[in-house]
């Protein structure tokens, strides 16, 4: 028959397409059969095509492409009085030049307060957002930091963060940019900055901090608050505490071992708080290690076993490791335990000179300045029987050996 020479085709099938916003799009869809198809266009999400998209020929046109417009398009091809159709699709897929849904707004605050500035932006690509203040690239400093995607935060206020905040969005179309302005207000009779702050680590998780009252308006004292937050690193949390007014004093605990800490003090009165004192760094003490290294064994020659470990984290080692101790013992000695001890830098070692086909047992212990932590478990490790394939060395440094007290 001659439906059957005569299949419907698509012969230009949509393609997909990326359109800026405000720019017209064509979507095109030509089929040719015999007799000539009837074509229909739908979304593939089932929504109703938008009134505002005309079609012309066969194909789709979008004057002034919104972002609503944007989703995927299905040509059908219809071969007239039969059930007999082809379908293609394409997405169209909506660009936007940045803007800002939600601009900073201008704040007065006074000194030791939190300014807190939020920028949400809209745009595909999804912009990139950064701040200027006076036009500026910020210099994000510990009370100034970006807290989550468009929201700058400044803590413990100081009349120089007065000024002209930008909040800049950008991607490959364009830049959007809105600005706030933060005043820092400063009242009369507030008692002036705390003095002659000092930090003594007083264990290696605890420091005592102490400081003189303000030279001015001391009588206005209601408390004091500290705050401490790592040296290290931008994005460190600011950690503080109140302290009555009847005290120059206070003791910090639940900090991390040989690790510096920047601390500082504020004065509050009833009118507001003081500015603070000037920073000081200290270095917490080192402790014993936290954690043993951990250890892998093996042997090579019936007379040796070779002990390897990894290095310490910071966070277990609490210090700098300066040396190591391996003990060990046959198993069936284990009242005779010998000891070896090495530096800091070794991350392995042989013990040479043991007996073939004999079980031993050895353990590692990591130690700083102030004494060594706790041992590993002992591991148990049997050297290589003599005259076994693996048995080619001949290598036979002396094993220095001490009975652990």
């Amino acid at each position: 028959s001659i439906d059957t020479l005569n299949p419907v085709v698509i012969v230009a099938p949509p393609q997909n397409a990326t359109v800026v916003v405000g720019h017209t799009a064509v979507i095109e869809c030509m089929a040719q059969g015999q007799p000539k198809p009837l074509v229909s266009w739908s979304r593939q999400d089932g929504k109703p095509i938008s009134t505002d998209v005309i079609v012309l020929a066969t194909n789709l046109v979008i004057r002034d492409i919104r972002r609503h417009h944007a989703g995927v398009y299905v040509c059908r091809a219809n071969k007239p009085r039969t059930r007999e159709f082809v379908f293609a699709a394409a997405e169209l897929h909506v660009a936007a030049p940045p803007v800002i849904v939600q601009p900073p707004e201008s704040v007065s605050l006074s000194r030791g307060n939190t300014a807190r500035f939020m920028c949400n932006s809209s745009g595909d690509p999804l912009p990139v957002l950064h701040w200027l203040k006076n036009g500026q690239p910020i210099r994000y400093l510990r009370r100034m930091k970006v807290q989550s995607r468009g929201v700058l935060l400044i803590n413990q206020l100081a009349l120089e963060d007065a000024g002209y905040y930008q909040c800049i969005a950008e991607n490959g179309l364009g830049t959007a940019c809105a600005t706030a302005k933060l005043t820092v207000i400063v009242k009369e009779g507030l008692p002036s900055l705390p003095r002659h702050l000092t930090a003594t680590p007083y264990t290696s998780t605890t420091a005592l901090l102490s400081w003189e009252k303000p030279e001015y308006n001391t009588d206005q004292i209601i408390a004091y608050s500290v705050h401490y937050q790592l040296t290290a690193g931008l994005d460190n949390q600011d950690t503080s505490f109140a302290v009555s007014n009847d005290t120059t004093e206070y003791l910090v605990k639940e900090l991390l071992p040989h690790t510096a800490y920047t601390f500082f003090v504020v004065a509050y009165s009833p009118m507001g708080a003081s500015p603070p004192s000037l920073p000081i760094t200290v270095e917490m003490l080192e402790d014993v290690p936290s954690a043993p290294p951990q250890l892998s064994v093996a042997s090579t020659t019936p007379t040796d076993i070779r002990l390897m470990w990894q290095p310490l984290s910071s966070q277990h080692s609490r210090g700098a490791v300066t040396r190591y101790r391996i003990d060990y013992s046959a198993l069936d000695q284990m009242d005779t335990v010998f000891s070896v001890e090495l530096r800091g830098n070794e991350t392995q070692f042989t013990l040479r000179e043991l007996c073939p086909d004999q079980v031993y047992r050895l353990r590692i212990t990591a130690g700083t300045a102030v004494g060594f932590g706790i041992p590993s478990e002992w591991v148990q490790h049997e050297t290589i029987v003599r005259n076994s394939p693996s048995d080619n060395s001949t290598d036979s440094a002396e094993t220095p050996r001490r009975p652990s007290p």
